[in-house]
């Protein structure tokens, strides 16, 4: 089958450098991503053998064993382990509750985590005793989602976000000796502060916000004055940094125009510094890390047309080159596509940024696909589905719609609430568009999406029904206000300040939903759903189905039984995407 081809295409990300000059990762080689070594000599070795998903990697102090965090069947109940002399370890023991690893003491046996245990709908701040198993609860918390972002090198605070809403993000410090803690910054309200990184005296540490601006800058908060400088900002957002071992370089990943590109900062001078072009792509949300005693710099990068992989930046040397091996075999590169980035203007003139993947300069039936989150952005980055689905005659369209992140606070609010439909309007003036200009054949128009990208398929179906020929659905939201109803309890609030709340926003919640527009749906529709989800519970999709079977609308539906949030498991990906396509074909080459 071709879809094997594109789907046995892996990819390496998530790097940490190991004690012995080499590095771990994860990939998914072996069909879900394991951890792997790659040794100084070159030599690439499997670590882990499970069937489930290894959801993050961390190294403890001495470098030499792995904490590494799983989850079973898609439920993202992660629990965290270690990899002590080839011994693996079942650290937490509590598939019930979700656990965030946020770092080890230098001690090298206390570990220090965020844990619902207490209470589903809340995390809290706890220390562990990795040999006593004994948990201790530093920080309790009863008003929000608590995340951990940075352990201080002394161990003796911990940075975490409370998590108001996905752009509402405040900083806090967790002092683990008293048990207090405070935020940096509490005359702040809807600014993000991420992606701390502590100088290696633990006296103060760069970080990223929005605050009184409209994308991320770089800042420094010092501990004893307790005061914030802004240190380097541009006219793009900054989304990730990391400091190198002696604090003199602080490395920066910087979204231009939904491409990735890495600067190096001298914190002494305050100036970049010139380093060589890493690929123009997309680099990994897990980031960077420096090596312990040089100025290397492991990070993850994909393009279009080039599957993720680990590369190393030496300063030393000034040279960067790919070290691992994630390749395009068995692959016609000729057929791959690398997108172009467009722009039109929406109903009220709002400028919305779109990519188009295409083969051929012929006009081909089109598929729009529309990312998740909301709060998130389409970016040109290697997909197995979108290569996969180019090389049977289609062309795909990523719209950043209103809502999307990448372009400024200002556009990230423009869908909120009551402006929701807002977004599926943005999709309408894109059909116009592509119609006009001859770009899409009118009745040859699919949309299609996963979450967030799932319920924006399933209201552009109800809204605009004459507009397309067929949508694919995955995991996404049929009826906002039952979503809220059975979300993870702690995803509730934080999803409430970008939907609207259950308690004062019911009637909007109503009105958006797709499944109280479910008599205007005409066009064929496949929705995809994973048992377990945690986010968007299967009732959203089984819901929706059931209405369209009752109406006799041409609808498919594939469960997964073994799976959440999405599709994470190669057998199962081999299993849906062929369906999909032949659902598309059937509708779209009819």
């Amino acid at each position: 089958m071709v879809i094997n081809n594109y789907y046995n295409i892996t990819s390496c990300y998530g790097a940490k450098w190991s004690k012995d000059e080499g590095f771990y990762y994860i990939s998914n080689k072996s069909g879900v991503n394991q951890i792997w070594h790659k040794d100084k000599e070159g030599n690439e070795t499997q670590i882990t053998f499970f069937t489930e998903r290894i959801f993050s990697l961390n190294m403890t102090p001495n470098k030499q064993d792995i904490l590494f965090t799983m989850d079973a069947g898609g439920n993202e109940q992660e629990q965290i382990y270690m990899i002590n002399n080839s011994k693996i370890i079942d650290i937490t023991q509590n598939s019930s509750a979700r656990h965030q690893y946020g770092g080890m003491k230098p001690d090298g046996k206390t570990i220090v985590f965020a844990s619902n245990a207490r209470n589903p709908k809340n995390f809290d701040i706890c220390e562990m005793n990795i040999d006593t198993k004994e948990v201790k609860i530093i920080i309790q918390n009863e008003d929000s989602y608590n995340i951990p972002a940075e352990l201080s090198p002394c161990g003796n605070y911990l940075l975490y976000n409370k998590l108001k809403a996905q752009s509402d993000n405040c900083l806090w410090i967790a002092n683990l000796q008293t048990q207090q803690a405070k935020n940096i910054d509490p005359t702040s309200e809807n600014a993000m502060y991420v992606s701390p990184a502590w100088k290696k005296n633990s006296q103060g540490f760069y970080f990223l916000t929005d605050k009184g601006s409209d994308f991320e800058y770089l800042a420094y908060y010092d501990m004893q004055t307790g005061k914030i400088i802004k240190v380097y900002e541009e006219k793009w957002g900054i989304e990730k940094i990391k400091l190198s071992y002696d604090d003199k370089y602080l490395a920066m990943q910087i979204n231009r125009d939904g491409y990735s590109e890495i600067e190096i900062l001298n914190t002494t001078t305050n100036k970049l510094i010139s380093i060589p072009s890493a690929p123009k792509g997309v680099m990994n949300y897990f980031g960077m890390n420096w090596d312990s005693n040089s100025y290397k710099l492991l990070f993850s990068v994909t393009t279009g047309t080039r599957p993720t992989n680990v590369w190393l930046l030496d300063l030393e040397n000034d040279l960067i080159k790919k070290v691992t091996t994630a390749s395009l075999e068995g692959i016609n590169k000729d057929l791959l596509a690398e997108p172009t980035l467009h722009h039109y203007k929406s109903f009220d003139d709002l400028v919305v940024p779109f990519w188009v993947y295409k083969q051929t300069s012929e006009v081909s039936p089109v598929i729009i696909d529309i990312h998740g989150g909301p709060e998130a952005q389409g970016r040109p980055m290697f997909s197995p589905l979108t290569q996969y689905l180019i090389s049977q005659g289609f062309t795909i369209v990523a719209p950043n719609v209103r809502g999307s992140t990448g372009y400024g606070k200002a556009y990230t609010y423009l869908d909120d609430i009551e402006k929701r439909l807002d977004s599926v309007k943005d999709i309408e003036s894109l059909v116009k568009y592509l119609v006009n200009n001859n770009m899409a054949p009118k009745d040859k128009i699919a949309v299609m999406g996963a979450s967030y990208g799932g319920y924006m398929t399933l209201a552009c179906v109800a809204n605009y029904p004459d507009l397309f020929a067929a949508g694919v659905d995955t995991v996404g939201m049929s009826n906002l206000e039952t979503f809220l109803e059975n979300t993870a309890e702690y995803r509730r609030s934080h999803r409430e300040t970008e939907y609207g709340s259950l308690e004062h926003h019911r009637d909007i919640l109503r009105k958006v939903s797709p499944i109280h527009k479910v008599d205007e749906i005409i066009a064929p529709l496949m929705v995809i759903h994973g048992a377990n989800d945690p986010r968007v519970p299967v009732s959203e999709a089984e819901q929706i189905v059931q209405s369209l079977k009752d109406r006799n609308v041409p609808v498919e539906y594939l469960r997964y039984e073994d799976e959440g949030h999405g599709l994470s498991k190669r057998k199962n990906q081999l299993d849906c995407y062929p369906k999909v396509v032949e659902f598309l074909n059937k509708h779209l080459n009819k």
